[in-house]
């Protein structure tokens, strides 16, 4: 599974939104690779229509009601998101609110993704069993070197620690080579964001990581 996180960039905004979700729609097919698209909350109702799964990028453990600029999951659920996104390193949040949020998710049926700054955490955050855990070094994230090549012997202790949730891993994540060593590694998939959506073309881009599946 190849997890697009679409942030706030202008590249992924908008109509930009559902320009993005259509290469990794494009690229899922040709290469009958699980690619997942992360827009922002506003732009979920945009990429729903196609055949990618849609997920949130957050989820606040909220009941309808007083909460202004909250992230419901009702909303969410009903806005055509099948999961979500947890305690990202760019919106993280306390222990306690984290269970909340996989209880919520897991409540209204909503795959959850709880994200880890370290195989430490990874463990901890298995305890509440979401169903995934996403392993990113906070010092990696947007840059040019990924942890699959800087911190690989991290990544193994992430899927050790996380057990029997899923693991998958990001930051810095660019080319097939850095998926094929995730998955050598023990992990599920791979989290990406600026690789895709900022590159100069998002299908060869979302191509070129489909091949760290090949045999």
């Amino acid at each position: 599974m190849i997890v697009i996180n679409f942030k706030t960039y202008k590249q992924s905004t908008g109509e930009n939104s559902v320009k993005v979700a259509e290469a990794c729609e494009k690229a899922m097919n040709e290469t009958d690779t699980e690619i997942v698209v992360v827009p922002q909350p506003q732009d979920i109702l945009r990429v729903k229509g196609l055949e990618t799964p849609v997920f949130s990028q957050h989820l606040d453990p909220v009941e309808p009601g007083s909460h202004t600029g909250s992230i419901l999951a009702e909303g969410i659920k009903q806005a055509g998101a099948t999961g979500t996104l947890i305690n990202h390193s760019e919106r993280r949040l306390d222990p306690d609110t984290v269970e909340k949020a996989v209880e919520k998710a897991r409540e209204h049926d909503i795959t959850s993704i709880v994200c880890a700054q370290s195989p430490e955490e990874c463990g901890k955050l298995s305890e509440l069993e979401p169903d995934y855990i996403a392993f990113e070094p906070p010092e990696l994230i947007g840059g040019d070197v990924s942890v699959s090549s800087a911190k690989p012997e991290l990544i193994e202790k992430a899927v050790e620690q996380s057990g029997d949730v899923p693991t998958l891993t990001g930051a810095g994540i660019k080319d097939s080579e850095d998926v094929r060593i995730s998955l050598e590694l023990g992990c599920k998939g791979v989290l990406v964001a600026s690789g895709v959506v900022k590159s100069e073309n998002c299908l060869e881009a979302l191509k070129e990581l489909c091949k760290g599946y090949e045999k």
